[in-house]
């Protein structure tokens, strides 16, 4: 029973031999079946999007807040653009009450839209325009090559997915050729006062898409996962390596084989809590229609689909508000 986070490197599976990659593979599989996390190196990002994805986050969050309300979407959707301080609530997506998480956001999402999109629909939810800081030199510039990046890698994944399910390699590839994965990058402020009792960076919660790409600063009040026995633990991670998490499409599709797991973001401890933290996650969506249900390998007479079949972008909408609900009847409350 994992009580740790395992790190593979999995640069092996796109030059390695097949043996290479079905280790791989595997390893990966048992990490996603036991825990529902990983760590990974071997990815191929170049290290210099790394240093300047960090850097350009570092220039947005260090703006005053009149400049980042410029960069507020204005249907506050959590989908694009600028998130204040305070507007989410992460563990009511779970159905609990649940305080302000303690942090700001940046979310953009993908770089080329697809022809056809029909206003109104959930696709069209899923592939608004970006709102680039452009106002900051270079910044854009870099969120954007960090998108590219690290969607290529999750191609590698993907296809390391599908081999761990036992489905041709390229299984994933048509149910993400127009995928509309997002990244939102994180800050979570030094805290000048005390949280409020059960008050968290962010409230523990499971991720609604298919799969978590998340480089993350190693900082006091960082992720933890919740492991089978209870126990909260931290995930550490790689030096300029990912954390990688399942999320609850990914548990439907696979028929809670692989784990959409628990985790929040802590608090740092009372005597470092003036420090910052980042971290700037690839939230991995397929295309808005494909349909989540069990896959053919992950189903049998003694374990029938447990899951409904549902279209990605309904799912995805339907968290979100639930997300974003209590913000927004706060606001109705306080007008």
């Amino acid at each position: 029973m994992a009580e740790r986070i395992p790190v593979i490197d999995v640069a092996g599976f796109a030059r390695g031999d097949e043996t290479t990659r079905q280790r791989i593979a595997a390893d990966v599989a048992q990490a996603v079946e036991e825990i529902g996390f990983l760590s990974v190196t071997g990815h191929g990002v170049p290290q210099s999007v790394i240093d300047r994805v960090r850097a350009g986050a570092w220039t947005f969050f260090n703006q005053p807040l009149a400049d980042k309300q410029r960069y507020l979407h204005p249907s506050r959707n959590l989908n694009r653009g600028y998130t204040p301080f305070g507007e989410e609530h992460n563990a009511a997506s779970a159905g609990n009450d649940a305080a302000a998480d303690l942090r700001e956001g940046f979310i953009f999402g993908p770089l080329q839209l697809p022809d056809g999109i029909a206003p109104g629909t959930a696709a069209a939810h899923a592939y608004q325009p970006n709102i680039w800081p452009d106002a900051l030199p270079g910044v854009s510039e870099a969120f954007q090559r960090y998108y590219a990046a690290v969607a290529c890698f999750n191609e590698v994944l993907l296809s390391i997915f599908a081999t761990a399910l036992d489905l041709p390699k390229d299984f994933f590839n048509q149910k993400f050729r127009d995928h509309s994965s997002t990244v939102r990058i994180l800050h979570y402020p030094g805290q000048d006062d005390d949280p409020e009792e059960g008050q968290l960076r962010c409230g523990a919660h499971t991720d609604f898409g298919s799969h978590t790409i998340l480089l993350a600063d190693e900082a006091p009040g960082g992720l933890q996962v919740l492991t089978r026995s209870g126990k909260w633990i931290d995930a550490i991670p790689p030096a300029n390596g990912f954390i990688i998490n399942i999320g609850d499409m990914m548990k439907m599709w696979t028929n809670d084989r692989w784990r959409s797991n628990t985790h929040r973001v802590a608090n740092p401890p009372a005597d470092v809590r003036s420090g910052a933290r980042l971290s700037i996650a690839f939230f991995t969506y397929p295309n808005p229609d494909a349909l989540i249900e069990c896959l053919p390998t992950c189903s049998s007479d003694e374990h029938r689909p447990k899951h409904p079949p549902v279209l990605a972008g309904d799912y995805r909408r339907m968290k979100v508000n639930s997300i974003m609900a209590p913000a927004q009847n706060e606001g109705s409350a306080s007008r």
